[in-house]
């Protein structure tokens, strides 16, 4: 996947988690995936974004473990 696609995997698992239609627990088990596939699709072309989405990523999980 590129980084643009796992960007809008983390927007969209970002609505369905403010929606409710996912858990806090789901929603980090997600997020972990995206994570993953982001490793797994490392390459020179897409570095700058990959970190800029792994900040998102971190951002979004410590957000996530703040909710109660």
């Amino acid at each position: 996947m590129t980084p643009e696609q796992l960007n809008a995997l983390i927007i969209d698992y970002n609505k369905a988690l403010e929606q409710g239609q996912i858990t806090k627990e789901e929603y980090l088990q997600l997020l972990q995936g995206v994570n993953i596939m982001e490793g797994i699709n490392d390459d020179a072309e897409g570095l700058a974004l990959k970190e800029q989405l792994n900040l998102m990523i971190n951002a979004a999980i410590s957000a996530a473990s703040l909710m109660v």
